[in-house]
């Protein structure tokens, strides 16, 4: 079962029903909205699933390559900056021998023509050079931003838990 919010409905329900609304600075008529919203649904998952091909392929600036330089993350309760996120992927990936995730339960929720936030739950299963273990699963939300025709990632919130053998 997802773990949602109880007001993420009330959010999309709230915008959709507004007949204009600002997001980022821009602002949207809800028609607008309403008729990009299948297209942006599109672009977000193809840029999901392209952000999950580089993680399964351990390819860290595959990863970097899809946030934006102000990019902050809150991962278990602490907050990264980009400049950490950025050696910290490096860092995890070159000491990785497999990487397999599964993201299931995705849900993409266009907030405008240039914004949209995902959510997903993974399960993953990982194996260090050392041959350490690790299999956890979590919630994970992005905050996607298109600037130019490019979707990057904004912000993100991921919870990891432990899964016991």
């Amino acid at each position: 079962m997802s773990r949602r919010p109880s007001g993420s409905r009330v959010l999309v329900v709230v915008a959709f029903g507004l007949s204009s609304f600002a997001c980022n600075g821009a602002s949207y008529e809800a028609s607008e909205v309403l008729q990009d919203s299948a297209s942006v649904v599109e672009q977000v998952e193809a840029a999901v699933w392209a952000f999950h091909s580089a993680d399964t392929a351990r390819n860290a600036d595959g990863v970097i390559d899809l946030l934006w330089p102000e990019f902050t993350m809150l991962v278990d309760g602490r907050r990264l900056t980009y400049p950490e996120v950025v050696a910290g992927s490096r860092e995890f990936m070159a000491t990785l021998e497999s990487f397999h995730t599964e993201w299931s339960d995705l849900e993409i929720v266009p907030l405008g023509s240039d914004a949209a936030i995902s959510s997903f739950v993974f399960r993953d299963s990982i194996v260090t050079r050392d041959g350490e273990v690790d299999q956890a699963h979590g919630p994970t939300t992005f905050v996607w931003q298109r600037r130019a025709g490019e979707w990057r990632v904004l912000f993100a919130d991921a919870d990891h838990y432990r899964d016991r053998p």
